[in-house]
């Protein structure tokens, strides 16, 4: 069973909790823990642990600064949803994986019937790096994800 199995199953069993509390204190107080309310460098921070790379890999992928990629890390820094697709497709992360990221983070998770997000999704899914995707993005006449260091 993958993450994203675990932490849908995980979000049913708090959905079932939720639906039988007789108080709505009661129930935040016994499922505190499920409610962290984790940064998005937290959690590109885990992705990397998890997945055995290193920042310096995913900094360069991304073609993100490194003192704004440790900031972001540190959650002294709320960077834009493209920064983020930025660092998600330089880790390679799956489309599952990264829409329950936006999800968590409130970000909008992308959409396929806007153009835009269709050409991230299908780059996404492909394995295609920044670089692909900026290239494919102005090919089309898209704003793409950016080159500029912050």
């Amino acid at each position: 069973m993958d993450d994203t199995t675990t932490k849908g199953n995980d979000t049913k069993k708090v959905l079932e909790r939720l639906c039988n509390a007789k108080s709505m204190t009661a129930f935040m107080e016994e499922n505190r823990e499920v409610f962290k309310d984790m940064s998005i460098g937290e959690y590109i921070e885990l992705e990397i642990e998890k997945r055995n790379i290193k920042k310096a890999y995913v900094i360069k992928n991304s073609g993100i600064n490194k003192r704004y990629f440790n900031d972001i890390i540190a959650g002294n820094k709320t960077p834009n949803r493209r920064y983020i697709v930025r660092i998600f497709l330089a880790m390679e992360l799956d489309l599952s994986d990264v829409q329950w990221y936006l999800k968590a983070c409130d970000y909008p998770n992308l959409y396929a019937k806007n153009k835009r997000d269709a050409v991230i999704i299908y780059c996404l899914n492909n394995k295609l790096s920044v670089d692909e995707c900026n290239k494919m993005l102005n090919k089309i006449g898209l704003e793409n994800l950016g080159f500029e260091n912050i």
